[in-house]
């Protein structure tokens, strides 16, 4: 009997080498693999980009300007609705805690119905 070794030294070789493959591709990355129950760890300093911090803010405003999802909007980015809701509070912080020490019961019973679930 004549038995061929080749073939399987071969798919051996093959999947040596994917191996091998996959690992230069992690290198590149900031995700690494990681022998744990997560199964990789991030390093964002390794992280490469192409693009300025304000070439992304930019573009994050532009998106914002043409009616983009609320999901951006902080106090990073321009507001595109500017109804009296949105508007910011004048009050200081201690003139809103006296406003809440000098509330009548009646009050503060509201208030308190108004922000129950």
């Amino acid at each position: 009997m004549h038995t061929t070794r080749t073939p399987i030294i071969l798919s051996m070789a093959f999947a040596t080498l994917s191996l091998a493959t996959v690992n230069t591709a992690f290198a590149s990355s900031y995700i690494h693999p990681k022998n744990s129950e997560t199964g990789y760890v991030v390093y964002p300093d390794h992280f490469r980009s192409d693009k300025t911090r304000a070439q992304v803010q930019a573009e994050t405003a532009e998106f914002l300007k043409n009616g983009g999802t609320n999901v951006f909007r902080n106090s990073n980015y321009p507001l595109v609705d500017s109804s009296p809701s949105q508007q910011p509070s004048n009050k200081t912080r201690q003139q809103v805690l006296d406003e809440l020490l000098n509330e009548t019961p009646e009050q503060r019973k509201a208030r308190r119905e108004m922000y129950r679930g």
